[in-house]
């Protein structure tokens, strides 16, 4: 008699989003690792990967041999980021799903505080604008994102202070849960860069907890920023306006 194979509990899945990023990738995936190992935790690495023209996807497969808890997702041309975090997070096994920009501008030590969190059925939420913390970034970058968050703050009062960053851990049945939310309101969260000022309104609305927790932003070490000046401030002054458009939905 066959016998269903059961897959083994995965506490946590790590998603990170690659284009042309094969000098940080073996980073990311080392030190992640050796954030599993030191913490006892189960966990997976999900690498979407869009179609990298330096070979990203060929390192990722190579470190797959060192650390098997590494799946590709290899997509067939450059889609954006918000998009190809959507994709990771649906395949992800783990209880609790993480987002981590692999430029290592995100710091991964603060997972395990993330985790803790989340695991409460709360929201862990990474902030830059919490006591003295580093925001390693040119100044028009720095004050583009400081207004930005003031604005979406007071506009959907989300009570949140880094609507912008990104970098947070929550159960996957509340991910799904707010998705699902934001179908029933024409909100799509992973049709934008940004994708945190849809999902800090939403849980908002939602009433689901969300603790900020000091996350430093690091410069990036290799490669260039994904997004240059004139194109960060077109994503500030657009996602302005669409946040008066999100509080117009959600009030339907």
């Amino acid at each position: 008699m066959n016998k269903t194979a059961v897959e083994p509990h995965l506490d946590v899945s790590v998603i990170t989003i690659t284009y042309n990023e094969r000098e940080n990738i073996r980073e990311v995936i080392a030190v992640v690792n050796k954030i599993f190992l030191d913490h006892s935790f189960a966990g997976e690495i999900i690498v979407v990967d869009d179609s990298s023209p330096d070979g990203t996807a060929e390192v990722v497969l190579e470190l797959k041999k060192e650390y098997p808890n590494t799946t590709l997702l290899k997509r067939p041309a450059k889609m954006g980021v918000g998009s190809a975090y959507r994709d990771g997070l649906a395949i992800a096994r783990g209880e609790v799903v993480v987002p981590l920009d692999a430029d290592l501008s995100h710091s991964p030590q603060v997972i395990p505080e993330l985790y803790r969190i989340a695991k409460e059925g709360k929201i862990g939420w990474g902030s830059r604008y919490l006591g003295n913390t580093r925001f390693e970034t040119d100044f028009p970058h720095k004050i583009g994102t400081f207004l930005l968050n003031r604005w979406v703050r007071t506009v959907l009062n989300t009570k949140v202070r880094d609507n912008s960053m990104g970098y947070f851990a929550m159960k996957k049945e509340i991910f799904e849960h707010l998705l699902n939310h934001g179908k029933e309101k024409n909100i799509y969260p992973f049709s934008r860069i940004l994708y945190g000022i849809p999902l800090a309104a939403l849980a908002r609305q939602l009433q689901i907890p969300i603790t900020e927790i000091k996350t430093h932003y690091n410069r990036r070490k290799h490669g260039k920023t994904k997004i240059p000046f004139l194109r960060g401030l077109k994503t500030v002054l657009g996602d302005m306006g669409y946040a008066l458009e999100l509080r117009n939905r959600l009030r339907r």
